[in-house]
Order: structure tokens, then sequence, then C-alpha cells
């Protein structure tokens, strides 16, 4: 089957406002702002419209969450409300000032929430991660680590670009999720 050629570009993001807000992540509660996004998909004619928030911490340190708030109707995106992206603060001192994500594609089986993917397997991932090739990296890289997950691949964005980071989004989980994409 052929897959259909998605663009980052394609994805046009406009702000929509902002607005302080509490949120509840990993058990706990975390104080800061909500940036709105009105997003169109422009790589569909129909069932393109999006909206979506940019969760940031006042704390210095903490997680930035993108994640969308209302998304076409479409069978293959269904959970994706539930679903985002966290990007944390790269240490290194080459990246510091930077965020990072793990690049972790969405499960179309439905037998996990994601795939999270390592050293050696970026020439599998879909075509559309060539236009953000020279923004992956090796996790431990990018940040110490004392976990095992040092071998993960990352994306480094802006600390405040979230066009970035919500376009990420579309080429983790929602293309990945419409063209049930699976590493080999």
């Amino acid at each position: 089957m052929a897959r259909r050629r998605y663009r980052l570009d394609k994805v046009d993001i406009a702000a929509s406002g902002e607005r302080k807000a509490s949120w509840g992540f990993a058990g706990g509660a975390v104080n800061g702002s909500e940036h709105s996004f009105v997003v169109t998909d422009s790589n569909y004619r129909q069932r393109n419209h999006w909206e979506f928030v940019a969760r940031v911490p006042k704390e210095a340190g903490g997680r930035i969450e993108v994640r969308p708030t209302l998304l076409p109707n479409d069978r293959a995106w269904a959970d994706l409300d539930r679903r985002s992206l966290t990007f944390n603060r790269a240490t290194r001192s080459r990246y510091r000032g930077g965020r990072y994500c793990q690049v972790a594609l969405a499960d179309p089986q439905g037998r996990r929430t994601k795939d999270i993917v390592h050293k050696g397997e970026k020439d599998k991932l879909p075509a559309w991660f060539r236009q953000i090739g020279s923004r992956i990296r090796v996790k431990e890289s990018v940040r110490a680590t004392k976990g095992t997950d040092g071998h993960a691949l990352v994306v480094i964005v802006g600390n405040d670009d979230y066009a970035t980071m919500i376009r990420l989004f579309f080429a983790m989980k929602v293309w990945v999720l419409k063209e049930k994409i699976v590493l080999p």
C-alpha cells in the first residue's frame, strides 16, 4: 500500500490564547500556563481541524506537555485526546537551553501506548522523519541519565518552540496511527 507523503510544513498552527492553569502530572499538581493553538493539517482535505494546548509549568525545569483538546472524528485518532508528548530540559552543554522529547511512536495495534525508538532504528522511521533528521539525537548526548533509556532517540527543539512540538505530535502519533505504522 502506498503511503501518503506527509509534510511537517503543511501543519498550520495559529496561537489562540494563553491562560493560567493547573493540571495533574505523574500523580502531582502542576501550576503554570496553557497556550492554546488552532491547527490545520493541510496534508488532508477534510477532517483536518485540531486544537492543542501546550502546558508550560511555572517551575523552570518542569516538563512542557503538548496535547490535543479537539480532534477530527476519525476512528484512527479516537484516543489521541488522552495522549501527549512531554518535553524535558536538555542539560548537556551543547543543548542546554533547549528541550527534548523521546521518539515514541503510537502503537496502531493497541498493545501498548507507545513504541520507544532506540539507536540503530532511526533508518526504520517513516519517511517524514527525514524532515527532522538533523534534530534527532541519542538521549545520553542530550541529558545525563541514570536509567536504561540512554540509547533512546530524542528530538531537540527550542525551549518555547510550541509549533514544532505540535508538529512532532503529528509525526509520532497522528500519522503513525492513520497509516498503521509498526517498526519492524
